[in-house]
């Protein structure tokens, strides 16, 4: 290994091991700071695009050291969603120059993954059987692939080499060989857990190797002794059968005695543990660390720590404790693609933290759509919203924002950087809206990260933030504003939406004080008994779920009431592969297709598979499903005839995404053009004045 040293002076000493150059192979990287190949959904006709382009610039333009671009598929048999280009196709050639260049241009190092889904693809978009060591089904993806013959494996090794020679031709300064983790193809090889083969390739962990260093010697051919080739290793399988961390030592020694591997990225898990593959906040941070440590210390070559590395000091200290030689902050740079710049600059308070969630990234692949970024709407939309996009406003308008949500925060944030003067305003004495309030459900405080990084940017950027005030349409009219973004978020409706698709109008019986909305008990404190009803109308999200999880944790007897197939199913896929058996260990009760119909006293009336019972003795009812947005107010200023324009749940309920990436878009889109003196009074016609460019 070698690695270059220089000094970090500028940089707060405690981040210092983070920006030392290291070499891999014979490539040098500016710094430790590693964004990891992971699925984006931005392929046009299975090619590189220029989406990727301004992607991975913008990382680039971030910091970053060394940059992954994954999941290029090696094989007409692999395709995981349509959005991943083919490496085996010469086409993609002109398409990775124009990345390799624009990540050059900023100076990072790019390299291309090499993958196959093996079993864990869908046939749906190759038209072809899986591939597979095994004709046995992936216990996620459950499709019965198609055992390989000797000829098949011949292919897959060849198509290695392919892919890396389009690799090389493209400007890539490496290629990375993926499927060694996360049980897709050569991973399925490697593992016992899904490597049931009685020829040379099965059995012993010598014979499980075989196709993984045949790829390693064809890749290296290909490219020739000076060219950088990286492995992405399984650190443990944490599956039946599966592999260890002893195995994992073995694997990445036989790599590295072959002479022709320059690192070693270590993650872990299967679709058997499929919540692993991309830990959301159900995990610990740094999860994967003491992996890559046990790796490291059996190699003589570099190792890449992965596994929810989000915050500064958790990186630097990694490598200070010597368990890595780099550190992937992978969704980190999603969130926030200048996070390595900030850290540099020592404006770590700025830095827009990935908070586990998943659902702007991986779960939107799941619904064939680019990955983005729940708080980075720039994320996958980098040519509108990225780095240099944001114009300064020729006037400056007084605009007001009535809601400190996320939608409104956000709104605020870029109205302001534009020049605009903007006034915030809120109910409650504090920000954050209904973040605030799901960031107190157990093991979702992370969310709060959200509404923290808005706090800090609406206070750089002299918002006029005015808290505990309700204004009325009149009030705000006195204010001359130029412009008005209603951000008023939505409430709890009071009544079961669900229901309404049961005929049922209006529910009897919620108007009871022991039937109570998640608001109550989270931001109110209202009292809950030890038996207690969630009741979820079919918004299934993590408010009833997680509170659920909370009460049973507490002690309390539950019962989860749901129209859904099973308390879960709305979540992301990987979210849900934990959160589902979290919900059937907890001992909670889970009415699955059931409705409450009616409350009287402590007996609850259900309609459950479409039969009519009843629950007797609940103490507490928890109206957990669908809100309703609040509009009032949105509409007496709709008809006073003023500039206006609504964000977030005040459109309609749904997710922080929706909130944060509208109230972005309407502040871009805030009125700029001169106004007629006819059109304004005198007093704000004086305050249009033009911002100087």
């Amino acid at each position: 290994m070698t690695a270059t040293i220089s000094s970090a002076s500028s940089t707060p000493a405690a981040l210092a091991p983070l920006f030392e150059p290291i070499t891999l192979g014979n490539v040098q990287i500016r710094n430790r700071v590693v964004m990891t190949g992971h699925g984006t959904g931005m392929a046009k006709d299975y090619l590189p695009s220029d989406q990727h382009v301004a992607y991975y610039r913008e990382r680039a333009m971030g910091g970053a050291g060394l940059i992954g671009m994954a999941f290029p598929q090696i094989h007409p048999t692999s395709q995981d969603v349509p959005g991943e280009p083919h490496s085996y196709n010469p086409a993609i050639v002109p398409g990775l120059r124009k990345i390799a260049d624009a990540v050059h241009e900023h100076g990072a190092r790019i390299v291309m993954q090499l993958g196959h889904g093996g079993r864990q693809g869908h046939s749906t978009f190759t038209g072809r059987a899986l591939w597979s060591p095994s004709n046995t089904p992936c216990p996620f993806n459950l499709e019965m692939p198609k055992e390989m013959e000797l000829e098949d494996i011949d292919e897959i090794v060849d198509a290695h080499a392919v892919g890396a020679r389009h690799a090389k031709a493209g400007g890539m300064d490496g290629v990375e060989i993926h499927s060694g983790y996360g049980g897709y193809l050569l991973a399925s090889f490697l593992s016992p857990f899904s490597n049931h083969r009685l020829d040379e390739y099965g059995g012993s962990l010598e014979n499980r190797m075989r196709i993984m260093l045949r790829v390693i010697d064809a890749v290296r051919e290909e490219v020739g002794p000076d060219y950088l080739v990286g492995m992405n290793l399984q650190g443990h399988d944490y599956s039946p059968g599966g592999l260890e961390v002893s195995d994992a030592q073995k694997i990445a020694q036989a790599c590295v005695a072959t002479g022709k591997i320059d690192y070693i990225c270590v993650k872990a898990a299967t679709y058997n543990e499929a919540h692993q593959n991309v830990p959301d906040m159900q995990h610990p941070k740094r999860i994967w660390e003491s992996l890559a440590a046990a790796v490291r210390s059996v190699v003589d070559v570099p190792v890449i720590a992965v596994g929810r590395i989000n915050e500064p000091a958790d990186a630097a200290e990694i490598l200070a404790l010597g368990h890595a030689d780099m550190v992937a902050m992978t969704r980190q740079q999603i969130a926030d693609p200048e996070t390595v710049n900030k850290m540099r600059e020592g404006r770590v308070e700025e830095i827009r933290r990935c908070i586990g969630c998943n659902q702007g990234c991986i779960d939107r692949l799941f619904s064939v759509t680019h990955s983005s970024c729940v708080h980075n709407p720039a994320a996958g939309f980098e040519q509108e919203l990225g780095i240099g996009t944001l114009v300064q406003a020729v006037f400056r308008r007084r605009v007001v924002i009535i809601g400190a949500g996320p939608a409104g925060m956000k709104a605020a944030e870029i109205a302001a950087q534009q020049g605009h003067e903007v006034i915030l305003i809120d109910r409650r004495n504090r920000t954050g809206g209904q973040l605030r309030i799901a960031a107190k459900i157990k093991g979702r405080s992370e969310i709060g990260q959200v509404i923290d990084h808005l706090d800090v940017m609406i206070a750089k950027h002299g918002v006029d933030l005015r808290l505990g005030w309700s204004p009325t349409a009149d009030e705000i009219l006195a204010m001359q504003p130029d412009h008005v973004i209603v951000a008023t978020g939505s409430a709890p409706s009071g009544d079961i939406v669900g229901n309404l698709a049961q005929g049922i109008r209006h529910t009897p019986g919620l108007d009871q004080d022991h039937v109570v909305s998640v608001w109550d008990v989270l931001d109110e404190g209202k009292a809950v008994g030890d038996r207690v009803a969630i009741v979820d109308d079919g918004e299934g999200g993590w408010k009833g779920i997680g509170l659920a999880l909370q009460m049973r944790e507490e002690g309390r007897h539950v019962e989860f009431i749901t129209p859904l197939p099973y308390v879960g199913s709305k979540l992301g896929p990987f979210s849900a592969n934990l959160a589902v058996p979290r919900v059937l260990a907890s001992g909670m009760v889970t009415r699955p297709f059931s409705t409450l119909t009616g409350v009287d006293g402590s007996t609850l009336h259900v309609r459950e598979r479409g039969v009519d019972t009843t629950l007797p003795d609940i103490d507490t009812v928890v109206l957990a499903g669908w809100h309703r947005p609040v509009v009032d107010l949105y509409f007496e200023l709709k008809s006073r005839g003023i500039s206006l324009e609504r964000v977030g749940d005040a459109i309609a309920s749904r997710t922080m995404l929706e909130a944060v990436h509208e109230g972005e878009r309407a502040a871009r889109r805030i009125p700029n053009a001169a106004m007629s003196t006819s059109a304004r009074t005198a007093d704000s016609s004086a305050r249009v004045v033009e911002v100087a460019r």
